[in-house]
């Protein structure tokens, strides 16, 4: 029995969080799927430790070297629109459905 740790950061309302979980894993026994024992999310990468309940600093300092290592900390890209409104009504009205603008 030992713990895995794993971290990565994914991009909400254009936020930037950490996703920081703690699993126990049984790697004498086969078959056996690993039991997440703690599960922190947050803009700050200390309080998603912390949420997880990851308390050695030097395993903090290994998660966090890992997610440098992996990639920077996704940036918020710029949203844009394709505009299809015509397209999407004329495969509606194909299709025999009314359309409402």
């Amino acid at each position: 029995m030992e713990h895995v740790y794993t971290v990565h950061t994914k991009i909400i309302q254009d936020k930037s969080y950490y996703f920081v979980k703690k699993l126990l894993t049984f790697s004498g026994f086969k078959g056996i799927a690993d039991v997440l024992v703690g599960f922190g999310m947050h803009t700050n990468f200390e309080k998603a430790c912390s949420i997880a309940g990851v308390k050695d600093t030097a395993t903090r300092n290994r998660l966090l070297s890992d997610l440098e290592a992996q990639t920077n900390p996704q940036k918020p890209v710029e949203r844009y629109t394709v505009q299809m409104k015509n397209t999407v009504n004329r495969w509606l009205a194909e299709r025999g459905a009314e359309v409402q603008n």
